[in-house]
């Protein structure tokens, strides 16, 4: 019996949608139509919270739908020399193309595109990838064959500096909406896992002793310290910054809607990565991280563990050509 990768595309996808429908709703945000020209600039911290906790897991869930659609997306690669350097006013380096760019939002009022295997009477295009070297690093400069030494030279008033006026300090941020701005593209690579085994994590207290001493104050009055103020208690209606957080959920909805278009990004990725010259100093990492995906918990205590549970197994039966 033959594994139908597009039902289990399709189902987990309808799960996720119903997923992001109710984050949407907590956001106070519309889900059925393209998202609005502005988002609120702040949500309470119980909200931003649970919306952090759910789109971490709802993020690596869509990843592996991605890997499961790129799995036989086939890629041409062509080999292009290194770009020279840019020699500019600016000095910066070669500018080159990518293919991260971040969809607009009107690609939301289009309908989903539909799974592989469905509806679909012709074969797919190739994707073309170009794989480019490093540029060559730029020569360290050439010593002075004079051997002239700079000795430093004291000239007095000539030396003093005039302190610009400090700038004005930018406004606070308003608690009203924020312009939707441009939507980052959804990242293909899992959060790489820190170890700090060299300098472990420094925990502190979060309370301080209320006894300082025992009896009166021994030390005279100029060498007392002022008492500390009682630090502010977060409370869970305070208002929050979200733009970013929300950017980051419209940008998943959106990649759900464009599965495929993501998955020829994920393709391109793979193939640099299988072809990457040998003298390259680039890190390139793969779509999954080893070991369990990032928002993985042992006992799952919402909707979306299970749902990642099953995308994390079926992506990994997708690496494998095939589930066991």
């Amino acid at each position: 019996m033959q594994f139908d990768w597009a039902l289990a595309i399709e189902r987990n996808r309808r799960d996720l949608l119903r997923i992001l429908r109710d984050l949407f709703a907590l956001a106070g945000l519309d889900f059925d139509t393209a998202p609005a020209p502005v988002l609120p600039a702040t949500l309470p911290r119980f909200a931003v919270l649970h919306v952090r906790r759910i789109l971490r897991s709802a993020e690596a869930a869509v990843r592996r739908l991605i890997v499961i659609a790129a799995r036989d997306i086939e890629v041409q690669v062509r080999h292009a020399p290194a770009l020279k350097p840019k020699t500019g006013r600016d000095g910066g380096g070669p500018v080159k193309a990518s293919d991260s760019v971040s969809p607009s939002p009107d690609a939301l009022r289009a309908p989903p595109s539909p799974a592989r295997g469905e509806g679909r009477s012709e074969p797919a295009t190739p994707v073309t990838v170009t794989i480019r070297p490093d540029p060559p690093l730029p020569e360290p400069p050439k010593e002075s064959r004079t051997g002239s030494v700079s000795v430093p030279v004291n000239l007095g008033l000539a030396n003093l500096r005039i302190v610009p006026d400090p700038e004005p300090e930018p406004e606070e941020e308003s608690d009203g909406p924020v312009p939707l701005g441009p939507i980052p593209a959804f990242p293909l690579v899992d959060p790489r896992k820190r170890f700090g085994f060299t300098r472990p994590r420094r925990r502190y207290a979060r309370t301080r002793p209320r006894i300082r001493l025992l009896g009166d104050n021994p030390f005279p009055v100029y060498m007392r310290h002022p008492p500390l103020p009682e630090p502010d208690l977060r409370l869970p209606g305070d208002a929050v910054p979200a733009a970013t957080l929300l950017r980051r959920l419209v940008s998943a909805r959106m990649a759900l809607d464009n599965i495929d278009r993501e998955a020829r990004r994920l393709a391109r990725h793979e193939a640099r990565v299988r072809h990457r010259p040998p003298d390259s100093r680039k890190v390139i990492y793969t779509a999954m991280r080893p070991g369990p995906p990032p928002g993985h918990r042992k006992r799952g205590r919402h909707a979306i563990d299970e749902v990642l549970k099953e995308c994390h197994r079926v992506a990994v039966w997708a690496e494998r050509e095939g589930p066991p």
